[in-house]
């Protein structure tokens, strides 16, 4: 059967032949035997019947001869096969619970390993704000937290602590500054506390200067928080290993001040000039892991254990024996066992595998696998006997099948040879009227369905075959008729589903062109401007994007520039970009005129009114990075607000080079926080001066090595344009050398560029 399919214009034709009518199939049936003239009727009947002769023939002279060999074989293989099957039965049994070990090894480390490096990663962020926090101290306020000595404290709540040694000396007015400076790490350790809702766990920064900060949380919310007078914390394990070490570190098992065995993840963190400034750590209860390791166990016998990197057992699911948690915290790489001793060190290795090994005069299945991110190793071992336990009962369900079996074989040689020249003589019989009939009855669906596929391929698809004959025929009828239903289905859908990809993509064209004709172009409102060269450009990454840049004329005098980065990409992002790009230019507008009637042009009010305006309404929390300045075309001072926007660069022809505009206290993107304020700075302009403005498509742009273009590579390009170069040269020496540096790599964020040259009077 041959469908030839071809799509033109959402149109599907079918090229075929005639169909068979299946309502003449009973008046056709004598012609349409005449016309292939027996041929398939002939030769099934004969091969039918020289098949079934040729067979018995053979089988009834032979069968005497072997009979008596088969019998004697019948019965040896029967032991064999019995043995055979007891050894089988007991490896495959073995082999399913070593597969079940390492399995359950290997989950319950991955598991493990999760869970201590999501807190190796809370512990990290922790540090992480803290060097924010002590980094920008101008960017936030004192905090009063409730002192646990002096306040009542529930679980779930921050709290602070001083030790006796610093209260001795004197609480003084730097450190409760520290203190209350560092009090704002609250807002991270909370979340941090959230994402450990029903555990016992704590979060905390200690300083160096002997103040904590921390929020424990237990499944009892409500109950108070309970703390030592004497407790010092820079004498603990954790803080003296992590300052020690200047690296995430994770200490060995210890008793919390809560009075459970736990374990610690602890960083570093500093201040504004690089310097130690204290510990971060998220400590956690024992007990979880312990819980872990205990659930879903193999068998009555199994025990898991978890080994340390100092091969000591620090968590079992047993009390006693050698795999249990010793009480002087032996390390198993000593122990007499040699075999367990090996494996040990395994284990501490990093290593995983399954074996057999003998402890305490038993032989046990033993599978291990690493957690490398604290360095331990997870375990379980399993009784050998347990295993096998079902494999004796089937060794003696086996013999006894066995037996049977021999038995059984006994009476029917002896009664075969009784029936089988009978049976010959009647079977051969029978076979001559069955091969006639089944012959004729085998042709005639075959030729039906020959001639209604045929009628199927000529494009007639509600043409439908009706063939019982209760075989594969018949099945192989009912899938054409499937068929024909799918081929009318697919035609519907492929015509739909072509409509749709068009629709789509046309919508698509519309968004890209409206949004394409959103950004303003420099021709022809711009290109008489005798102060000025300028050029501007936005590549997207998908369809539509979220970057943007705008440039106009707030009165004769004064020209406001503007590049930003919305976050995210597509529909949504460019329907923001529209929002933001509206609200800023508006506000500049208005504020313009009110400056017009004799108020002061203020830059950070516009941003902030503009913040404020986004705010409003954001349910997808949706954000914006933007620079946005104006020139005095006259005087040549550039006032500007940097709002999370990526650091433009100048070039002052007195130099020669291009230099990041970068200012020390960085302003806050717009979109987030309400209660924003944003600082607005100046520099000024001499004929030939250049300005650049771009978006982190260009320095964060990739290659097939996934490394990124970088600010460097941006200056160099930059630095390599010619003096006479204008604006247009300069974007475009910029994007070869981003698409040089990507070679073949997909293009990852909108790439936007704004280039000025400033000329003044000239």
């Amino acid at each position: 059967m041959r469908l030839d399919l071809n799509v033109r214009e959402n149109k599907v034709f079918f090229f075929g032949h005639t169909c068979y009518n299946s309502t003449s199939v009973l008046q056709k049936e004598a012609k349409v035997l005449k016309k292939f003239k027996m041929n398939i009727f002939r030769r099934t009947l004969l091969l039918s019947l020289s098949t079934a002769l040729l067979s018995f023939l053979a089988f009834g002279l032979i069968s005497s001869y072997h009979m008596k060999n088969l019998f004697q074989k019948s019965i040896d293989n029967g032991k064999d096969v019995g043995e055979k099957m007891v050894h089988f039965t007991e490896e495959f049994a073995i082999n399913q619970a070593k597969e079940r070990l390492a399995s359950l090894a290997f989950e319950r480390s991955r598991q493990i390993e999760q869970g201590m490096s999501k807190i190796s990663n809370d512990a990290e962020s922790i540090a992480l704000q803290m060097n924010r926090i002590l980094s920008n101290p101008d960017n936030y306020k004192e905090i009063k937290l409730p002192n646990v000595k002096k306040e009542t404290v529930y679980n779930g709540n921050p709290y602070i602590y001083f030790p006796i040694e610093a209260e001795k000396k004197g609480i003084t007015d730097e450190l409760k500054r520290e203190a209350g400076l560092s009090s704002n790490i609250v807002d991270v350790l909370n979340i941090v506390s959230h994402g450990y809702a029903g555990h016992q766990t704590t979060s905390y920064i200690a300083s160096k200067n002997g103040f904590l900060i921390l929020i424990e949380t237990s499944q009892d919310k409500n109950a108070k928080v309970t703390f030592p007078n004497d407790f010092e914390p820079r004498e603990r394990i954790w803080y003296v290993d992590a300052e020690k070490a200047q690296k995430t570190i994770i200490t060995d098992v210890y008793q919390a001040i809560q009075l459970y065995p736990a374990i610690s993840c602890a960083t570093p963190y500093y201040d504004a000039n690089g310097e130690f400034a204290g510990v971060a750590a998220v400590d956690a209860n024992l007990e979880s892991l312990y819980d872990l390791i205990t659930k879903n166990r193999i068998g009555d016998t199994s025990i898991n254990f978890t080994l340390s990197n100092k091969g000591e057992i620090i968590i079992s699911s047993t009390k006693t024996g050698t795999f249990a948690v010793s009480k002087d915290k032996r390390d198993c790489r000593d122990s007499l066992n040699k075999e367990f001793a090996k494996e040990a060190a395994n284990m501490v290795a990093g290593q995983s595998n399954v074996v057999l090994l003998n402890v305490d005069g038993k032989e046990y299945c033993l599978a291990y696998s690493p957690m490398p991110t604290v360095g331990w190793s997870f375990g379980t071992v399993i009784e050998k006997e347990e295993i096998i336990k079902p494999v004796n009962k089937a060794k003696a369900i086996i013999n006894e099948i066995t037996k049977n079996i021999t038995h059984s074989i006994e009476l029917l040689f002896s009664q075969h040879m009784k029936h089988l020249a009978f049976t010959i003589f009647l079977v051969l019989l029978w076979l001559l009227w069955i091969s006639f009939k089944d012959s004729k009855k085998f042709v005639t669906p075959i030729v039906m369905l020959t001639d209604g596929v045929k009628e199927i391929a000529k494009g007639n698809l509600d043409n439908k075959l009706d063939i019982k004959t209760g075989d594969e025929i018949e099945d192989l009828a009912e899938s054409v008729n499937n068929m024909t239903s799918d081929l009318k289905k697919y035609i519907e859908n492929l015509s739909k589903v072509t409509a749709d990809k068009e629709r789509i993509a046309t919508e698509l064209t519309v968004a890209r062109n409206i949004q394409a004709g959103m950004l303003p172009s420099v021709e022809p409102d711009f290109s008489n401007k005798k102060e000025f060269d300028l050029a501007a450009t936005m590549i997207p990454a998908k369809e539509v994007g979220g970057d943007f840049y705008d440039f106009y004329m707030l009165d004769e005098n004064n020209l406001a520039l503007t590049v930003a980065d919305v976050s995210g990409k597509g529909v949504g992002a460019a329907l923001f970009m529209s929002i933001s790009k509206s609200f800023l230019k508006n506000n500049a507008k208005f504020a313009t005129t009110a400056h017009s009637e004799g108020n002061e042009l203020n830059l950070a009010s516009i941003m902030e009114q503009t913040n404020q305006q986004l705010i409003e309404n954001n349910e997808e929390k949706m954000f914006v990075t933007v620079f946005f300045g104006v020139l005095n075309l006259k005087s040549g001072e550039f006032a500007y607000v940097n709002a999370g926007h990526n650091p433009p660069l100048v070039c002052h022809k007195s130099e020669g080079q291009f230099t990041f505009i970068r200012n020390e206290k960085k302003n806050c993107i717009i979109g987030i926080s309400k209660k924003a304020k944003y600082q607005e700075h100046h520099l000024t302009l001499n004929p030939g001066d250049i300005l650049f403005f771009y978006t982190d498509g260009i320095t964060e742009a990739m290659n097939e090595q996934s490394e990124q273009f970088h600010e460097n590579n941006l200056k160099v390009s930059l630095d390599s344009i010619s003096e006479d170069s204008n604006a247009n040269k300069i974007l475009s020496t910029v994007y070869e050398a981003v698409k040089k540096h990507a070679g073949n790599a997909e293009q990852s964020d909108d790439m936007t560029m704004l280039g000025l040259i400033y000329k003044g009077n000239e």
